[in-house]
């Protein structure tokens, strides 16, 4: 083991850089959302703020509907979380992405830097969006213990968080299939 330190949870052990990451993500979102409510269109530019309304429409189905997809189709027992899935769930967004939750929130992070307008919310925006990507690769790498070889052909299958591509993906496996 190495020489970092870690924290016992009930589910998995927590790296002090684990808490740190969370932090620095956590605090970087909450000043967006300040800022969402103190600035809005602060440059004037009508248009960046309507692509920011299709941008936060995208982040809403991938962030929103997963969980409901999660809940039904992963084997969840009534009443628990939708954490507690016991089947790879790979239909409605988890058949273009494999992490639809992350991307909803990376673009809802995106459609506050287009409301907003303001060079803070573009950096906080890639500091979210680089901690996010950062960790669909601790996620991809549980789902594989969790799921194992499904979860590999999964992997090959359906990209990270490319949407455009996942599209592009489900469609020539729909063709083949």
């Amino acid at each position: 083991m190495n020489n970092e330190k870690f924290v016992e949870t009930n589910r998995k052990k927590i790296s002090l850089g684990d808490i740190i990451f969370t932090t620095i993500f956590t605090v970087s979102f909450i000043i967006q959302i300040i800022l969402m409510f103190l600035f809005f269109n602060e440059l004037g530019i009508i248009i960046l703020v309507y692509i920011g309304y299709i941008i936060w429409g995208f982040s809403l189905y991938f962030g929103l509907i997963s969980f409901w997809i999660f809940k039904r189709h992963g084997g969840v027992e009534k009443g628990k979380s939708y954490v507690y899935t016991t089947k790879l769930v790979n239909k409605g967004p988890y058949a273009i992405i494999r992490h639809p939750q992350y991307l909803g929130g990376m673009l809802f992070s995106i459609s506050i830097t287009f409301w907003t307008q303001l060079w803070l919310s573009i950096i906080l925006s890639i500091i979210i969006i680089i901690l996010t990507y950062q960790w669909t690769y601790a996620e991809d790498k549980n789902l594989i213990e969790k799921f194992g070889e499904d979860y590999k052909n999964y992997k090959a299958k359906v990209p990270r968080l490319n949407p455009i591509l996942g599209i592009i993906k489900y469609f020539i496996r729909r063709k083949e299939g």
